[in-house]
């Protein structure tokens, strides 16, 4: 069926109609001398000039002033007419002097007589069509811009990948390191190949969000940006930024993205570090014990580095053995939890000792290494063992293995250091804090059987002094024995003293005679109480031996002789060469002392014998 015009409407009129309503398209035409003479709404919405105000005026009004003041348009317009269509893509000007990067061209109205004679034409004027195409213009400058850097950054550093992405094909191209980073081969990815094989790269467990971004870029036109971890055969991933531009097609429609991947792990693992050294300070604030700080210390290093253990060994008491209480491993055995001696450590247990840190990138590779097989066997290819000094003793060691080969960074090491130095800090804290503890509830036990025996000295001394003046010398220096066996406690660990101090003290008021005293003994330590109570008999001795026994003549001496065994302690004073002795007629406070009271301290007995050569003091218990 013929087609047929709506009533009343000429084919003119039809013709203008479907020119305004194409508002995408700016239409405007031009008379010969490039005057406006008509436009359609695009030109109105892309101009933003009304018709009423546009007609009349030339050409120039919707080109930039440089392309005036070079005579574009008449260029265009003389063009035009020679080859019969000028193409434009250039910047464009608004009625408010902003600018749009427009694409069209310009052709001539030719006059229909002309047209039929094949005479040279004639223009009665020109058409101008051109769209507002700014948004693809900006979006490709920025590709080429992300381009540009990556080019740069890549022939910088080597990190840095570039990719492009055909939406309709399905086809992802990437250089070489874009595919290193994804685990593609190289050729595939520089020929093309579908982009579910980068997806194939990616960590599983960061495919899904990656996956839906990527989708709303194609989708939306939306920038794609987003961090990833890449799908990696061993413990320690790598960490990708990839940022990337939709590029539209003539319709306005995403057709392609195209970016660049950034491998950030050397900044991700910085990043990680800092946040996992609060974490842990947090952490240990809610912790009630040492032990459980290493523990911790220990699985924070190996979480945040990737290593497969973590041991936090203390130094024992006897400066030979490291105690190792913390083990945090990750799949590579059972905990290796107890004591090892420094020849473990072959060649490298003197550099420990010296303070110096020992790296090891790789034990096949390390000549200080005595037997790698044996340290491949139980999983280490590579450690750091790290010591700490205070005051230039040893007192912590931290050892962290990997089963790879791996180079360990410098911000590694410094971060495995300052977990290892906080963790000492807070481990000496509770050791101060109990410490602090026992001091008191010491001090408070102490204060009040140095009370408890200095009431029974003083009554007792009373009881048996026939005046005040001789009660007042003897309690004042009873209580003087008491007071430097307390200072030998107070200069040691305050719970036992060395029964060598403790013997030196009780003789210290008779200094002038030392030279005729000997003694001879074990290191061994006493109680509290052991010190007190022998303080006590030592002075009662020596102050008996000075008045009446071996001290009170020129040629007397006095033998002290302990020893301590598998079956018991022996502790013996003995005099000779002094005067003949007896045993006093009355029993006084001295021999209840000596007696009845020290052997009690020793879980055992004590006894005096008064030998014609001299006095004879002898204490059998323990320890």
């Amino acid at each position: 069926m013929p087609k047929t015009y709506p009533p009343g409407v000429k084919a003119a009129e039809l013709n203008e109609q479907i020119l305004r309503s194409l508002i995408d398209y700016a239409i405007v035409t031009l008379d010969a001398d490039g005057v406006v003479t008509s436009c359609n709404d695009g030109a109105e919405l892309i101009l933003g000039w009304p018709a009423a105000e546009i007609i009349g005026q030339t050409a120039d009004v919707f080109f930039t002033l440089e392309d005036v003041a070079r005579n574009r348009p008449e260029v265009e317009m003389q063009t035009a007419l020679k080859e019969g269509r000028a193409d434009d893509i250039r910047w464009h000007r608004r009625k408010d002097g902003s600018h749009f990067w427009g694409s069209g061209l310009m052709m001539p109205l030719l006059e229909e007589a002309m047209r039929k004679s094949q005479n040279t034409p004639c223009g009665s004027g020109f058409v101008k069509i051109f769209r507002d195409r700014t948004f693809q213009h900006e979006a490709n400058a920025k590709i080429a811009k992300l381009e540009n850097r990556a080019s740069l950054a890549m022939r910088r550093s080597g990190t840095v990948g570039v990719y492009d992405f055909d939406i309709e094909s399905k086809i992802i191209v990437a250089d070489t390191v874009a595919a290193e980073l994804h685990n593609v081969p190289a050729h595939s990815a520089e020929e093309g190949m579908p982009y579910a094989a980068i997806f194939d790269g990616i960590h599983a467990e960061d495919v899904p969000k990656v996956r839906r971004a990527f989708e709303e870029s194609i989708s939306e036109g939306l920038d794609f940006d987003q961090i990833y971890r890449s799908a990696q055969p061993d413990l320690s991933p790598r960490w990708i930024h990839s940022q990337a531009t939709v590029g539209l097609d003539e319709n306005n429609k995403p057709s392609r993205i195209s970016g660049i991947v950034v491998d950030i792990t050397d900044q991700h693992k910085r990043s990680r570090m800092q946040e996992m050294r609060l974490r842990f300070l947090d952490e240990v604030r809610d912790i009630q014990s040492g032990d459980e700080v290493a523990q911790l210390a220990t699985r924070t290093i190996v979480e945040t580095l990737y290593a497969s253990r973590a041991r936090y060994g203390y130094i024992a008491s006897d400066g030979e053995l490291i105690d190792v209480r913390a083990d945090w491993n990750v799949d590579v055995g059972p905990r290796l939890i107890g004591r090892l001696h420094y020849s473990d450590f072959g060649s490298f247990s003197s550099i420990l000792q010296d303070g110096a840190p020992v790296i090891v990138s790789d034990v096949r590779e390390d000549t200080r290494v005595e037997d790698p097989a044996a340290l491949e066997a139980i999983g280490i290819r590579s450690l750091v063992n790290l010591p700490l000094l205070v005051r230039g003793d040893l007192k912590a060691v931290l050892f962290v293995t990997d089963p790879r080969a791996r180079e360990w960074s410098d911000s590694e090491v410094e971060f495995m250091r300052s977990i290892f130095e906080r963790t000492h800090a807070a481990i000496e804290g509770f050791r101060y804090e109990a410490e602090r503890d026992i001091m008191t509830a010491e001090l408070a036990h102490r204060m009040k059987n140095m009370l408890s025996i200095a009431q029974v000295v003083v009554n007792q001394t009373l009881r048996g002094s026939e005046n005040i003046a001789e009660a007042r010398t003897s309690i004042f220096s009873r209580l003087n024995a008491l007071s430097d066996a307390q200072d030998v406690l107070t200069r040691g660990d305050h719970q036992a003293a060395p029964i060598k101090s403790v013997v030196e003290a009780a003789l210290n008021a008779f200094s002038s005679l030392s030279d005729r005293v000997t003694m001879h003994g074990p290191n061994v330590k006493l109680t509290s109480q052991q010190s007190l109570g022998l303080s006590l008999a030592l002075h009662e001795l020596a102050t008996n031996a000075v008045k009446h026994g071996a001290m009170s003549g020129e040629a007397g001496e006095v033998h002290i002789i302990w020893n301590n065994t598998d079956s018991g302690f022996d502790f013996i004073w003995e005099e000779s060469d002094g005067p003949e002795v007896a045993a006093p007629a009355a029993r006084g406070f001295g021999s209840t002392i000596l007696d009845r009271v020290v052997g009690g301290y020793f879980n055992g007995k004590a006894s005096v014998t008064f030998n014609t050569a001299g006095v004879r003091f002898h204490i059998v218990g323990s320890l």
